[in-house]
C-alpha cells in the first residue's frame, strides 16, 4: 500500500487503515436524485439529449482504468455471471492458487443490481421526463496489503 499511495501522493487527500480488509461501497448522492442529476448536467453544461452517451464513454472509461492494472500486472480480469457469487472467495481462491502475498490479486466484473435513469422525450408535448430505472453494472477491484 506504501508504495500506491507514494506514487499517487498528489491525487490522495487521504486515506483509510483497518485491521483486516476495508469494504468501501458509496453512492453519488447528488446524482441520485432526479434534481441532482439534473443539476449535474446543467453545470457541466451537457444537454439531457447527449447524457447517455457521455455516461456511456465515463462508464467505459471507468472500467478500462481499472483493468488496465490488472493488464500491466498479468494480473486476471475475471466476469463472475452471477451477482451472488461471493467475490471475496474468489479473490482468495486467487491468492492462495497463486501465491500472492501483497498487490493486486485481480478484477472481478459482476453484473449487480442499480438504478440509473432512462429519458423518454414527448413530442406532442415537447417535454421529456426522466424516470428511474435498474440497471445493472460493477467492477470491483481487490488488492491484497499485508
Amino acid at each position: 500500500m506504501d508504495s500506491f499511495i507514494a506514487q499517487y501522493e498528489k491525487q490522495i487527500i487521504g486515506h483509510l487503515t483497518g485491521f483486516d480488509r476495508l469494504v468501501l461501497r458509496g453512492t453519488l448522492r447528488a446524482l441520485a436524485i432526479k434534481s441532482g442529476m439534473m443539476s449535474f448536467l446543467w453545470n457541466t453544461g451537457v444537454q439531457l439529449k447527449d447524457c447517455g452517451k457521455m455516461f456511456l464513454d465515463k462508464s467505459k472509461q471507468l472500467k478500462e482504468a481499472s483493468c488496465a492494472q490488472a493488464h500491466r500486472e498479468n494480473r486476471p480480469v475475471i466476469y463472475l455471471p452471477s451477482p451472488k457469487t461471493n467475490k471475496e472467495q474468489e479473490a482468495l481462491k486467487i491468492v492462495q492458487h497463486d501465491g500472492i502475498r501483497n498487490g493486486l490479486i485481480c478484477v472481478l466484473t459482476a453484473v449487480e443490481a442499480c438504478q440509473t435513469y432512462e429519458i423518454f422525450r414527448n413530442r406532442e408535448q415537447k417535454k421529456t421526463r426522466t424516470p428511474a430505472a435498474d440497471k445493472k453494472v460493477l467492477v470491483s477491484v481487490s488488492l491484497l496489503d499485508r
